[in-house]
C-alpha cells in the first residue's frame, strides 16, 4: 500500500505543476496582448532624416522622407512631420495616408494627429479622402476624426459616396459614424441615386438600413416614377422605394397630388396612404377628395376614403360638394384614351351645389357620361322643385344639370309662388330636361300618371283652381320664365275644382311630402345628416 501511494503522488504533483505553468503562460500572453491594445504611445517607425531645432521647435523631432508613425493599431505615412514625443502628437505634411486596420483609409495634404488618451483626434486638411470598408468614400477639404468615439466631421463642404448603394450626398456640414454607418448632413444637402434625389437642409442617412430621414423642408424627386414629395419630417427607404412622411406632407405625380398629416407611399405597388385631413387633387378632371383617411393605387386607379370624406367637383360653373360615410374610387381602361372613373358613395349621402341639392343612402358618380345616380330614398332639389323616387339619375352639362331621370314610385313637387300650394306629378317613370342655364324646360311622366296642378291668372297671378288629372303619359313644356306653356297627353281624365270648392285632401297626392327641411343649405350642411325619419318626427 505504501509503495503504491509513493508511486501515485509524484505523478499527481507533476500534473498539477504542468497545469499551473500553462495557466501562467496563457495569462502572460493575455497581459501582453492587453498591453499592446491599451498602449497609447505614438511611435516613429521610420524617417530618412531626423533632426532637432531647439530654438524654433523645442522638444520636437523634425523628420523627413518616407515618414511612418504607428499608434494603437493605426499607421500613418507622410513626406515630413513635426513629432512631439512628449505630448504624443505630430503634424504631418505631404501625401498623408492613414490606415486603421483594414476598415479605414484617410488621405490628405496635411494632418494634425493628437494621440493623447483624453483627445485621440485627427485633424486633416486639404484634399481629404476617407474610405470606409471599401464602399463608403467621403471627400472634403476640412475633416476632424474623433478616434475615441469613431466619428468623422466636416464643416466646409463634403461629398459622401456609398458605392454599395450607389448613393451620393453633398452638404455644407456633416458627421459620419464609422461604427453604425450613420451620417448626418446639414445645409444645402443633396442625396442622389439613379432612382431618386433628395434636397433638404437637414438629413440623416443610415447606410446599413438604407434609410434617409429629413428633418427640415425637403423635396424628394423620383427619377423612376416621376413623383415629387415635399415634407419637413419623414423617412425614405431605398430598398423598395418607400416613403413615410409626417407634418403635412405632399406627394405630386403629374396632374395628381395628395396632402396629409401622414403620408405613406410604396413605389413597387404604387400605393399612397394618407391620414389626417387628407386632400387628394385631380387637376386634369378638376376635382378633389378630402377625408380623414385615404388610400389610392396608381396602377389600378382604385381608392377609398373614410372619416368625413367629401368629394368636391369644380369642373363646372358651380362647385359640387358631396359627403358620405365612405367613398370608393374605381378607374376603368386606365392609361388609355377611354379612361373614366366611378366614385361610389354610400351611407348618409348629402350633396350641395347652388342649383342642385340631393340626399340618399347610396350614390354613384361616373365621369364617362357625367352622371350621378342615387339609390335608396333619393331626394333631388332644383330651385323650388323636388324630385323623389326609388332611383334617380342626373346627367350634367359642363356647367349645369342636363337631365334627370327617376324610376319607381316617383313624384315631382313644385312649390308655388305663394309658398302654400304645390304642383305635383306622380308616376312610375319621370324624365326632366333642362336648358344650358339649368332651367327645367320639359318634363315627361310615364305610367299611372297623376297630376295636381294649380293654374293661375297671368295678369294678377291669382290662383284659378285645382286641376286633377289621370293619364298614362304626360309631357309638360315650360318657358324660360318657369311658366307652363303646353301640356300633351294622349288620353286623360280630369276635373277642375275652383279654389273655394276643393274637396278636403284633394290638394295632396298619395305619398306627398315636402322635404325642404332636409335639404342641404350650404357646403358645410352636407355633414349634418337629416333623414326622412327626422322629417316625419318634425311633421308630427
Amino acid at each position: 500500500m505504501n509503495v503504491c501511494a509513493l508511486t501515485y503522488r509524484p505523478v499527481f504533483w507533476h500534473r498539477i505543476l504542468w497545469l499551473v505553468l500553462c495557466l501562467f503562460v496563457i495569462s502572460q500572453t493575455e497581459v501582453r496582448a492587453q498591453r499592446r491594445q491599451t498602449d497609447q504611445k505614438v511611435y516613429l517607425d521610420h524617417a530618412d532624416q531626423l533632426y532637432y531645432d531647439q530654438y524654433k521647435r523645442p522638444n520636437v523631432q523634425i523628420v523627413k522622407g518616407n515618414v511612418s508613425f504607428r499608434h494603437a493599431g493605426t499607421h500613418l505615412r507622410c513626406d515630413s512631420a513635426y513629432f512631439n514625443e512628449r505630448e504624443n502628437t505630430f503634424e504631418a505634411f505631404g501625401h498623408v495616408r492613414m490606415n486603421q486596420s483594414d476598415t479605414l483609409t484617410l488621405t490628405s495634404d496635411y494632418a494634425w494627429y493628437d494621440g493623447r488618451p483624453e483627445r485621440e483626434m485627427v485633424y486633416a486638411r486639404k484634399n481629404v479622402v476617407v474610405t470606409h470598408r471599401k464602399t463608403s468614400v467621403l471627400k472634403t477639404d476640412s475633416l476632424n476624426y474623433d478616434r475615441k468615439f469613431n466619428y468623422v466631421f466636416y464643416a466646409e463642404g463634403g461629398h459622401f459616396h456609398d458605392s454599395k448603394k450607389n448613393v451620393d450626398m453633398v452638404s455644407d456640414w456633416g458627421r459620419y459614424n464609422l461604427d453604425t454607418r450613420e451620417a448626418v448632413a446639414y445645409y444645402n444637402v443633396t442625396l442622389k441615386s439613379p432612382d431618386y434625389e433628395i434636397r433638404t437642409d437637414t438629413l440623416y442617412y443610415d447606410a446599413a438600413k438604407e434609410r434617409a430621414q429629413v428633418m427640415s423642408r425637403s423635396t424628394i424627386y423620383s427619377n423612376k416614377d416621376g413623383y415629387q414629395i415635399t415634407s419637413s419630417n419623414g423617412y425614405y427607404y431605398m430598398k423598395g422605394d418607400r416613403t413615410e412622411m409626417f407634418d403635412r406632407s405632399t406627394i405630386e405625380n403629374g396632374q395628381r397630388s395628395i396632402v396629409g398629416d401622414s403620408l405613406y407611399y410604396d413605389s413597387d405597388t404604387k400605393t399612397s396612404r394618407g391620414y389626417g385631413d387628407v386632400v387628394y387633387i385631380d387637376k386634369k378632371n378638376k376635382n378633389e377628395l378630402r377625408a380623414g383617411t385615404f388610400i389610392y393605387n396608381e396602377l389600378t386607379g382604385a381608392g377609398q376614403a373614410t372619416r368625413r370624406p367629401v368629394f368636391i367637383d369644380y369642373s363646372q360653373k358651380d362647385t359640387l360638394y358631396l359627403h358620405a360615410d365612405t367613398m370608393r374610387v374605381q378607374t376603368f381602361y386606365i392609361n388609355t384614351d377611354s379612361v373614366y372613373r366611378e366614385i361610389y358613395c354610400y351611407n348618409k349621402v348629402r350633396a350641395y351645389r347652388k342649383d342642385l341639392q340631393a340626399m340618399c343612402d347610396s350614390l354613384v358618380i361616373c365621369s364617362r357620361d357625367s352622371s350621378l345616380t342615387m339609390f335608396i330614398d333619393p331626394i333631388l332639389w332644383n330651385g323650388d322643385r323636388q324630385l323623389v323616387g326609388d332611383e334617380i339619375r342626373v346627367l350634367m352639362n359642363d356647367s349645369t344639370v342636363r337631365e334627370a331621370h327617376a324610376s319607381g314610385k316617383t313624384m315631382s313637387v313644385e312649390l308655388m309662388y305663394d309658398g302654400k300650394h304645390f304642383n305635383q306629378i306622380a308616376s312610375k317613370f319621370m324624365h326632366s330636361f333642362f336648358d344650358d342655364k339649368g332651367i327645367l324646360r320639359r318634363n315627361v311622366a310615364e305610367g299611372n300618371v297623376m297630376v295636381v296642378y294649380f293654374p293661375y291668372d297671368d295678369k294678377d297671378s291669382t290662383l284659378i283652381g285645382l286641376n286633377y288629372t289621370e293619364t298614362d303619359t304626360m309631357r309638360m313644356y315650360i318657358s324660360e320664365r318657369r311658366q307652363l306653356e303646353k301640356i300633351w297627353m294622349p288620353k286623360a281624365e280630369g276635373v277642375l275644382y275652383p279654389m273655394g270648392q276643393i274637396p278636403p285632401g284633394e290638394e295632396r297626392l298619395p305619398g306627398f311630402a315636402w322635404y325642404d327641411d332636409l335639404r342641404p343649405i350650404n357646403k358645410d350642411d352636407i355633414f349634418v345628416w337629416r333623414g326622412k325619419e327626422d322629417h316625419k318626427e318634425k311633421a308630427n
